[in-house]
């Protein structure tokens, strides 16, 4: 059985053959989750393999306790989408600095929101069913960045104060 991300098209035969010809190496993800993982370090961001409190995420930021709690399945889920889901939240911790300070609530960074129909379906979902307004402007916002693996860096540099 193939696994597909939510979204992702289905390969033709030639796809796959050339992706079996040539295996992907992953390490653009990779160097982005060392990054990334750098970056929230440095901005004074606690990580933790822990179950999010939200019920259905895969990570979530807590901006009163300074902490990023990612799933811990979460990495087992590959390069790709580990570094997806470490950038999301990435742009959660720089919407709080951008808003004060990282213990700030998250306020807009003014970045592009375009949705891809996957992102609208996990938006209309269970995971987002009782979040304010307010909060699924942010996480559209999240969401339409996320693909770019160099914008939660960007952003936390930008918006956050850095020890190092």
């Amino acid at each position: 059985m193939l696994f597909r991300s939510p979204g992702e098209p289905a390969l033709s035969l030639a796809e796959l053959k050339q992706r079996m010809a040539v295996p992907p190496t992953y390490d653009t993800p990779r160097r982005a989750v060392i990054r990334l993982l750098h970056t929230l370090q440095v901005a004074g961001v606690e990580l933790e393999l822990q179950t999010p409190r939200k019920p259905g995420a895969a990570a979530e930021w807590d901006a009163s306790r300074r902490t990023l709690r990612i799933e811990p399945v979460a990495p087992d889920k590959g390069s790709e989408d580990f570094a997806r889901i470490l950038n999301h939240e990435a742009i959660h911790v720089a919407q709080s600095c951008h808003a004060g300070g990282l213990r700030a609530s998250p306020t807009l960074l003014g970045i592009g929101r375009t949705l891809t129909p996957a992102m609208v379906d996990e938006l209309q979902g269970p995971t987002y069913a009782h979040v304010s307004a307010a909060e699924k402007l942010l996480e559209a916002e999240a969401y339409s960045n996320q693909e770019d693996l160099a914008v939660g860096d960007a952003m936390v540099r930008r918006h956050c104060r850095l020890t190092s």
